[in-house]
């Protein structure tokens, strides 16, 4: 495997688990997953990394007020 996919993992992992404590739910998690996926093949905004984009839009599928 290589060190991007070895990234890839990794980040999904900390997605899935991110999701999973805010909704409480490991397929609640798995919903939301596919969900940021989808949308960030739209989302455009600025971010410094993918990681910081993508806990955005895990933060708002899960309801986490900034």
């Amino acid at each position: 495997m290589s060190e991007q996919e070895n990234h890839d993992v990794a980040l999904h992992a900390q997605l899935r688990l991110f999701c999973r404590l805010m909704l409480g739910s490991a397929d609640a998690a798995d919903c939301v997953i596919r969900q940021i996926h989808r949308r960030a093949l739209d989302d455009h905004d600025e971010h410094p990394s993918e990681r910081a984009r993508l806990f955005r839009i895990a933060a708002d599928l899960c309801g986490v007020r900034r």
